[in-house]
């Protein structure tokens, strides 16, 4: 049978070792990982917010994780031609990949005349919310890592299969304020308390760096269903590898 090797690329630094735990129930059978970042030849991540910090003007701002583990967070369209530069380079690689995945649910620009299938998070999240689209009203709660990403996540998936985005919240998936973050989210969409039926609302935590084993703190903390999109990404790449 046919083996397959699929490129992680990290907006941040690679390895991104805060998927070392959640890879084996997510990587596709016959699956060969390799890992590269846009960040790879900046030092720290002090060295990187002083190359990419956002300003007051900033339009997107990206969150990512540095390979000691520290947040890095950036100017969107600072960090864009390195992104590029990063993903090109995969794709024009002699041992190309077969897939490229990008772990950032962020707005990217495409990258035409890859050569490569690239699979981005964005169309996969929205493509998994629209076949959950059913009659009535459903809410929807995004949790980001950044307050200053809080807004535009809510207004790129208010709608997506019917949801309406009812709340925005911040609590970063990195670093030594994870889980205290996490703790006060969950405290905050409990004090919200939404009515309905099961299932009539829903937390999506709109970030590649957030865990299972964060997705399973934030539903027992809230009695929610909660989605991290690492498990529908990855299930997007299974599919184009034929091995779902």
């Amino acid at each position: 049978m046919s083996t397959h090797t699929l490129a992680l690329v990290t907006i941040g630094q690679a390895p991104r070792h805060d998927y070392d735990a959640d890879l084996p129930a997510l990587l596709p059978p016959r699956t060969t990982l390799v890992q590269h970042g846009a960040l790879d030849e900046i030092p720290t991540a002090a060295a990187a917010s002083e190359q990419l910090a956002p300003s007051a003007s900033t339009k997107q701002v990206l969150v990512s994780r540095m390979r000691d583990g520290a947040q890095v967070t950036m100017d969107g369209s600072k960090l864009a031609p390195l992104l590029e530069a990063c993903v090109r380079r995969v794709a024009a690689a002699a041992a190309s990949p077969d897939a490229i995945l990008l772990l950032c649910t962020g707005d990217l620009h495409a990258f035409p005349g890859l050569g490569v299938p690239l699979v981005a998070p964005q169309p996969a999240v929205r493509a998994f919310f629209e076949g959950r689209q059913r009659p009535g009203t459903r809410s929807l709660i995004v949790v980001s890592p950044e307050a200053r990403q809080a807004a535009r996540a809510a207004t790129r998936w208010e709608g997506a299969g019917g949801f309406t985005v009812v709340a925005g919240i911040a609590a970063t998936p990195y670093g030594d304020a994870s889980a205290g973050e996490l703790e006060a989210c969950a405290e905050q969409i409990k004090a919200l308390k939404l009515g309905g039926g099961e299932g009539d609302t829903l937390v999506y935590m709109d970030c590649m760096g957030y865990t299972l084993a964060q997705k399973q703190l934030m539903s027992e903390r809230t009695g929610l269903e909660v989605v991290v999109p690492r498990e529908v990404v990855f299930k997007a790449v299974g599919k184009l590898f034929g091995e779902l």
